[in-house]
């Protein structure tokens, strides 16, 4: 593993409040000496351009994945590797932009494996990849997982829809009971924030303790080897797992992976005062995370989540001078995240309602309406996650969204042809596309509960949500200002996204 070589070196950075002219110096690192092959023929940055400019990652390992190349090679059955669902291209998710493009060169390509690339299970098990059965991949950005309601749930299933017809419908018997759940491949990229592994923490076995300078990585690396050792056994379908020294390349190229937006249009995000890009997600902030810091619910806590354009953001409600137009619209989206205040209110796991079928008592906030702002629930310094895992319900999961009042804000997501779920515990009942956290607790107070991903890299992988139901980011910042009563103006929601994009 190479990622710890990082811990020893000086770093010299500008201040956050350098002029926005001031060019700051050079980050410098042993790592970069002391990784990749000896002929200095590999690069620790690779570019790709996106719809708004350019996407770039950073690998202190210089991308070496390894004698055994795991992160690209198949060990499966079905043509599949990691890089099919994770290219650089897209964060090291999977875009419908990339998606649509594959279909179109090569309808039968692995990514479309029946498996769980269709939008219905295989009814014939020599049934081909076939883009035209994918439309969830290439609408959507999503794959098929199938999860049953565990025996031991305090909760059954009422009833499931099937807006596909698929011959095998949701939770039939042939396939155990299982659910079709359709959900975002995570990134591959920015691992060592993590604080739950997928988006339900199905793969967190060991709970992730990261400390200061990447100490007690440990744990963090267990759950991702189990991830790798799981995707290659289902999406591949590997009839065996993967080898040791396979696993241990996989995991540690993927650990050493850094990705974030690196410009917009022509503007470079990671020059002068502007800390954007991957290599200050590697050497700065990195080192300095670890789990638990920054609790929105302990002492100490601060909105100020995002720092990295501070010199771009407004004193005393002006734009500094000397800044282009994008660069003061930034700097305001980045302000308005760190301190636009508004009332946060039944959010399962934060401050459920004594009113909703879900309430938990146990909330932290139980039946307290918050005031709070984004950092509330994305407080990990400059780079948006939560900083210990924390699975809520904000309403993405519902098949009738509400906003903090009980008013109706359907129609904003498009979750159409996601399957809806009936479930029921006791005399409550509820309505999602997606159990998420209660397929694997078992606990009826968890359903509809996802993890927040990092923010970092956004611009490239379109949609968003883990269920793709937001197309782009002016829609996922519309939804937040219906759920949550925001009244962002339209100049507000435009600053905000495009602080969004430069992420």
């Amino acid at each position: 593993m190479r990622l710890p070589i990082l811990l020893g070196v000086a770093i010299v950075l500008a201040t956050a409040g350098c002029a926005p002219g001031d060019e700051a110096p050079e980050v410098t690192s042993t790592a970069a000496l002391r990784c990749g092959p000896d002929d200095g023929s590999r690069s620790l940055f690779e570019t790709s351009r996106d719809r708004l400019g350019t996407i770039q990652s950073f690998s202190p390992a210089a991308f070496d994945a390894g004698s055994t190349n795991a992160f690209f090679t198949s060990f499966g059955t079905n043509g599949r590797s990691c890089g099919t669902c994770h290219s650089q291209s897209d964060a090291w998710t999977l875009s419908t932009t990339r998606a649509r493009a594959t279909a179109y060169a090569n309808p039968a390509d692995p990514l479309f494996a029946p498996v769980d690339g269709a939008d219905c299970p295989p009814t014939d098990p020599q049934q081909p990849a076939d883009a035209t059965r994918s439309t969830m991949v290439t609408g959507y950005g999503l794959i098929r997982i199938e999860l049953p309601i565990p025996p031991t749930a305090d909760f059954s299933l009422v009833s499931a829809t099937n807006p596909e017809g698929c011959a095998v419908a949701p939770g039939d018997p042939s396939i155990d009971g299982a659910l079709f759940l359709f959900r975002r491949p995570l990134p591959s990229a920015n691992l060592p924030f993590l604080s739950a592994v997928m988006w339900d923490g199905r793969e967190t076995h060991q709970k992730i303790a990261t400390g200061p300078n990447l100490t007690n990585l440990q744990p963090l690396l267990a759950d991702l080897s189990s991830q790798d050792i799981d995707a290659t056994l289902g999406h591949a379908q590997a009839t065996s797992p993967l080898t040791d020294p396979a696993l241990s390349d996989a995991r540690d190229f993927e650990i050493n992976l850094f990705t974030a937006q690196a410009s917009l249009g022509m503007l470079e995000l990671d020059r002068g005062s502007a800390h954007g890009g991957p290599r200050y997600l590697s050497d700065v902030l990195a080192p300095a995370f670890a789990i638990g810091q920054n609790d929105p619910f302990a002492p100490g806590f601060t909105s100020r989540i995002f720092d990295l354009y501070q010199a771009w953001e407004p004193v005393n409600g002006c734009s500094p001078s000397g800044l282009t137009r994008e660069q003061a619209a930034i700097g305001r989206g980045e302000a308005i995240f760190n301190n636009r205040t508004f009332t946060i209110a039944n959010v399962g796991g934060i401050n459920s309602a004594a009113s909703d079928p879900l309430a938990n008592p146990l909330d932290p906030a139980f039946d307290q309406p918050v005031v709070g702002t984004c950092g509330t629930c994305h407080n990990a310094h400059d780079v948006g996650d939560h900083t210990t895992a924390l699975p809520i319900n904000i309403g993405v999961t519902a098949a009738d969204p509400t906003d903090n009042n009980g008013s109706s804000i359907a129609g904003i997501l498009d979750t159409a042809k996601l399957p809806v779920y009936t479930l029921q515990s006791g005399a409550r009942t509820v309505r999602v596309t997606d159990p998420a956290r209660a397929l694997i607790s078992g606990s009826f107070v968890d359903v509809g509960k996802t993890k927040g991903p990092v923010l970092r890299g956004l611009a490239a992988r379109a949609p968003y949500f883990h269920n793709g139901s937001a197309k782009d980011l002016d829609t996922v910042v519309e939804f937040y200002d219906a759920r949550f009563n925001i009244r962002f103006t339209e100049a507000e929601k435009h600053d905000l996204v495009e602080f969004l994009k430069a992420l």
